[in-house]
Formats: structure tokens, sequence, C-alpha cells
């Protein structure tokens, strides 16, 4: 991934995020709309996005769940839908 590249992911992940946080900061929801659509990450740019999007809600104390992955948030057993990339929720 070259330095434009990654700039230009970063600063979409940020968007984001901030965008996220103003409506619910326990529970982040990233769909293949939003990311791919509104925000025009490329397929191949996918990849890379997801990993960087990990990584800095990882170090913003968020569990970070994929496409078809289980995970529990109220009490209620969830999966990660087809058109959602990315589910991050707040560790208590």
């Amino acid at each position: 991934m070259n330095d434009l590249t990654n700039k230009k992911l970063i600063s979409i992940i940020d968007e984001l995020i901030e965008e996220k946080l103003s409506i619910d900061e326990n529970f982040l929801r990233f769909t293949f709309y939003e990311v791919r659509v509104k925000k025009g990450v490329k397929d191949e740019e996918e990849k890379d996005f997801l990993k960087l999007a990990e990584n800095k809600l990882n170090n913003m104390n968020y569990i970070v769940y994929f496409q078809d992955q289980e995970f529990t948030y109220n009490e209620a057993r969830r999966r990660v839908q087809i058109n959602e990339l990315l589910i991050a929720v707040k560790r208590r």
C-alpha cells in the first residue's frame, strides 16, 4: 500500500468513525454501501481499509468483528451481516 492510498484510507476511516461516534459511541457499524459507494473505497483497497480500521478501533478500545462473525451486544447474540464490512463494539 502506498503512502497516498494509506493517507486516503485513514482519512475515510477517521470521517466514518467521527460520524458513527455521534450516533452511538458503543456500537459502530460500517456498511458496504458507506465504505465502497459513498466513500469510494475500491475493491483492491478494501482489505487495507479493514486492516487500518481494525487497528485504529482496537487502539480506541473496541472489539472488531468482520462479515459473518458472531458477537454479543446488549445481551443479544448477533452476526455481522453480508452488507456490513465491520462492526465495532466498545469494550466495557
